[in-house]
């Protein structure tokens, strides 16, 4: 019974040692420290972030704030980051391949027997071993797994990275809808005023005797259009923050207020530079590359099969027939297989992977097509929208004085209610015009820059 206990005793101890060695290794540098990011639910939010979260709901927010909050709402990037930590796990086991197993058992036996009623009998046995392993076959594979696994976690953390600047280039075409939606009413409301001015004056006049009923019926008239235009704006303000909200990933029935835009980002490089730097950093065409890059270790991989194959292995055994550990045992050996006849395996096997690696080689070119005209297309309107802008403020200039000079006309009685009419339109048409001007400009460095592979 004595043996029994500490068979226990030695159970209860051993296994949480098994946990601590792999934690060990993680420790020592072994693996990556990230590899038990898994253990964390990304999924949930702490309680800190979403107090932070609210806290700038509710005032004004920035462009910034916006697209932070996106990054730790978003579903996708949330999906993204675990992509990279489950690669970085695979790239670990990858690597685990290289190293030795080790174990410990014990057992221990009891019987007691009373055969034909005779005197009771009672015996035991008890065993123990410890043993360490090392097997190594095929040992250029596992150098190829390894380096295939790296790869795939570089193309995840390329999907991550590609995911971050199309959440921001989002973000920022909601913020720059909403902030037009925003100026779109502040102008609006002046023209209404306008209107208003010009709805007492025309009555004014016409208790005056001054002007004629018809100029007091069109610019009530005039007043009331105005009025569901800019009621229709009031709304686009809301329907233009609520596409703020999901491009952030929250839920608020607030309407979200923003920073009005002052400064707009420029890029102010030529075309040439554009495409090479879309070339260099674009997460697509890099993980297009990186594609190639595992295609043709597949192909040396298959080739392998032409070629020899060496395993080797070793071990260390200590055990006994008690728990005392007095036997030991060792053992080597190292074997070397020739290929001689695979049924057209091995041969088929490599133009299968050569067949791959020329469809990714394929698909890569049609991609720089493809990216290079998405930069073209983003590029040609960027500059469309850069070159409207002076116009456009010219516009205003101009549209200004001709509203001044038609008001100045009715007051001295000279001009008309329609001439009034068309140069209050002109003037608020211009400043909309204006205002489309700047955001769609920033709107299409947005896309740029995401064309480009930045955020």
């Amino acid at each position: 019974m004595k043996k029994l206990w500490l068979f226990f005793i030695t159970f209860l101890i051993c296994t949480p040692f098994t946990h601590a060695a792999d934690e060990l290794l993680y420790s020592a540098g072994l693996y990556s420290p990230d590899a038990t990011a898994q253990e964390k639910d990304p999924l949930r939010l702490t309680p800190a972030a979403k107090e932070e979260i609210d806290r700038l709901i509710e005032g004004t927010l920035t462009v910034e704030d916006c697209i932070r909050i996106a990054l730790a709402n978003s579903p996708k990037a949330v999906s993204a980051h675990l992509d990279v930590q489950e690669a970085q796990i695979q790239v670990n086991l990858a690597r685990g391949e290289f190293l030795p197993t080790v174990n410990a058992g014990a057992s221990q036996g009891y019987t007691v027997s009373n055969p034909d009623g005779r005197s009771t009998s009672d015996h035991g046995s008890s065993n123990a071993y410890a043993q360490a392993q090392l097997a190594i076959s095929g040992f250029t594979d596992k150098v190829r797994a390894v380096k295939i696994q790296k790869l795939q976690l570089e193309r995840a953390e390329l999907s991550l990275n590609s995911q971050i600047n199309a959440i921001s280039r989002n973000v920022k075409k909601a913020y720059y809808a909403l902030a037009s939606a925003v100026r779109a009413v502040d102008i609006r409301t002046k023209s209404h005023e306008l209107y208003q001015e010009q709805y007492d004056r025309a009555t004014e006049f016409y208790k005056q005797g001054l002007r004629p009923k018809v100029d007091v019926t069109t610019a009530e008239v005039n007043l009331n259009n105005e009025k569901l235009r800019l009621i229709r704006a009031q709304n686009a303000v809301k329907t233009a923050s609520a596409n703020l909200a999901n491009a952030m990933g929250i839920t608020t029935p607030k309407q979200l207020q923003v920073a009005e835009v002052t400064d707009m980002e420029e890029i102010d490089i030529p075309f040439d530079e554009v495409v090479k730097t879309a070339y260099q950093k674009r997460p697509d065409i890099l993980s297009s590359q990186t594609n190639a890059k595992i295609g043709q270790i597949r192909v040396n991989q298959a080739k392998a099969g032409y070629f020899p194959t060496f395993s080797f292995s070793a071990g260390f055994n200590k055990y006994s027939d008690d728990l005392r550990l007095d036997n030991e045992e060792a053992k080597l050996m190292l074997s070397v297989e020739l290929p001689i006849f695979s049924a057209f395996k091995t041969y088929n096997g490599v133009k299968q992977a050569q067949l791959n690696l020329a469809q990714i080689n394929t698909s890569n070119r049609s991609l720089l097509n493809d990216v290079f005209l998405e930069v073209q297309s983003a590029y040609i309107n960027m500059q469309e929208a850069q070159q409207s802008i002076p116009i456009a403020q010219l516009n205003v200039t101009k549209a200004r004085e001709n509203l001044d000079l038609a008001q100045g006309r009715y007051n001295e009685g000279i001009g008309d209610v329609i001439e009034l009419k068309d140069a209050e339109v002109a003037y608020t048409d211009a400043e909309l015009s204006l205002l489309t001007a700047r955001y769609d400009y920033a709107s299409a460095v947005a896309d740029l820059k995401q064309a480009m592979g930045m955020n």
